[in-house]
């Protein structure tokens, strides 16, 4: 009798993979016959940023000149429209598919800026979280944290290179401050207390880093980007310690970059804590 089983085993296998057989052809058969009647553009985030639009990504689709409409969906190809949709500099990521009504989606993730750099020629860009720099948008302007004042690097010089990886390009014959602007700006982005404090990173003329917080007239002396836990305790330490006892109105700079001290500068006088 197990030779019996052994049998009945075969043949439920047979029926098995000749039922999926018959399936996935008249599926196939099926699509070819399909026609796209559709293209439905989904922004999935854009409650929070606006960079790009529906009207955008069709713009491109009839630029590259893609038959879509009225063509079985077979024969769209997806993976290349895909391709240069998220090769478009605001884009993050995309998925482009087809839906067994005729429906040509095209689903978008676009990049979140942590940052937007202006350099002294007053040319402006963004870096997001993963250091990825882009173009600013005509659709749309970010509210996020700002880096300015003596900064030397020109969007089209990285716009191929993350933030962070700045320093190792073998064209560049000069120091470069982006990796440790965006090292700088991801520490203040990623702390809830100094991402709503913080409104600026300037780069002074002798390449120190300084920050400019919302509220109040003051400046914050960071110097250079080492050792910023204990920096930015310093100023934690400031605003809950020395604030409450003083008028910040009267005092002009705040120096952090001294070990276990803090040296707080007066509109005409000076002294340390």
């Amino acid at each position: 009798m197990r030779w019996l089983n052994k049998i009945w085993q075969i043949l439920i296998w047979v029926l098995l993979i000749g039922t999926l057989g018959l399936t996935l052809g008249f599926t196939e058969k099926q699509r070819t016959s399909i026609i796209c009647n559709a293209i439905v553009v989904r922004i999935l985030d854009s409650c929070q940023n606006h960079f790009i639009t529906a009207k955008d990504i069709l713009k491109l689709i009839e630029e590259k000149k893609y038959q879509i409409k009225k063509m079985p969906i077979a024969n769209i190809p997806l993976n290349e429209l895909e391709s240069k949709i998220i090769n478009l500099p605001h884009v993050y990521n995309a998925q482009v598919y087809t839906t067994i009504d005729g429906q040509l989606m095209i689903d978008i993730w676009q990049r979140t800026p942590m940052l937007r750099i202006i350099n002294y020629n007053y040319e402006s860009y963004y870096v997001d979280s993963e250091g990825v720099l882009f173009p600013l948008s005509d659709n749309y302007t970010a509210r996020v944290l700002i880096a300015s004042g003596n900064i030397n690097e020109p969007y089209a010089l990285y716009c191929n290179k993350k933030a962070i990886d700045a320093e190792q390009q073998e064209n560049i014959k000069r120091e470069t401050l982006l990796d440790d602007i965006f090292i700088l700006g991801q520490y203040i982005h990623s702390d809830s207390l100094w991402n709503a404090m913080i409104e600026q990173i300037y780069i002074n003329e002798n390449k120190e880093f300084e920050l400019i917080p919302k509220v109040g007239d003051i400046i914050i002396e960071m110097g250079d980007t080492s050792d910023m836990d204990n920096k930015f305790m310093k100023l934690k330490a400031f605003y809950q310690q020395i604030v409450p006892k003083i008028n910040l109105e009267e005092y002009l700079k705040i120096n952090l970059k001294y070990k276990n001290q803090i040296v707080c500068t007066k509109k005409n006088t000076s002294y340390e804590q």
